[in-house]
């Protein structure tokens, strides 16, 4: 049996979003965490040999703006993240917080 599963692809690989660039805030005011994803693709702006992220996050528990702005190189690897009424997180921090 496990031979027939590994010749028609039995196993799973974990999926990997190659298009995707995700980021992890945490509200000032409530304390709910946001997990936001931005499209490589359409999202990002091409700016200085790298990308810049633009973007209004509303959490859904006081909604509250917390507008932002992220900084990329060439490789989609954050170099500088400011935020407004919010901080960042890890995403061991997010997902601790599930």
């Amino acid at each position: 049996m496990g031979f027939l599963k590994n010749l028609f692809g039995g196993k799973e690989k974990p999926y990997v979003d190659k298009h995707g660039v995700y980021f992890y805030v945490q509200c000032d005011n409530c304390g709910a965490k946001v997990k936001m994803r931005a499209d490589k693709q359409h999202d990002l702006n091409r700016e200085d040999g790298g990308f810049v992220w633009h973007k209004t996050i509303v959490d859904n528990r006081c909604f509250r703006p917390m507008p932002t702005v992220v900084h990329l190189d060439g490789r989609h690897q954050v170099t500088h993240a400011e935020i407004e009424g919010g901080r960042y997180l890890t995403e061991a921090e997010y997902l601790a917080a599930e």
